[in-house]
């Protein structure tokens, strides 16, 4: 997301929220954002040019953005999301990562889900399960 200060002139790089770890925006130049901004996916701002030039995160960071979006999605508790497709949008992504679906970091799915429209948003499965453990034990038992 942010420029890197040691990168040339006129080279960009993709920009992450430094809260989530996700991608905010790409091929962007300079530092980023510009002004302050809020990320799409945990909705926490994003200081002037304090994103991330990468989604590498310190231990234990993930799990905070984990929360982010647990709560996010427990405010949303209807949806015409059927609990087979999320099992199988679970099962689906953790193949794409090489993970079995009871390993699946809820970070790791909403990447996918934010990335590709098609599969249930995180809303979907805390309502169709109540839980992101329970979704993923439900979608590796139901294989």
């Amino acid at each position: 997301m942010a420029k890197v200060a040691r990168k040339g002139a006129g080279e960009t790089t993709d920009a992450y929220c430094p809260h989530c770890f996700l991608l905010v925006e790409g091929d962007v130049g300079g530092d980023w954002p510009p002004a302050p901004s809020r990320c799409p996916h945990c909705r926490l701002m994003i200081g002037v040019g304090r994103a991330r030039p990468s989604p590498a995160a310190n231990p234990g960071a993930r799990g905070t953005a984990a929360g982010v979006f647990a709560h996010q999605a427990k405010r949303q508790d209807e949806s015409d999301v059927s609990p087979d497709e999320v099992r199988a949008a679970i099962r689906t992504v953790a193949e794409q990562l090489g993970s079995r679906p009871e390993r699946l970091l809820m970070v790791d799915y909403q990447q996918k889900a934010s990335l590709d429209k098609s599969l249930p948003e995180l809303s979907d499965v805390f309502a169709a399960f109540g839980s992101w453990k329970r979704a993923r034990r439900e979608a590796a038992t139901a294989a």
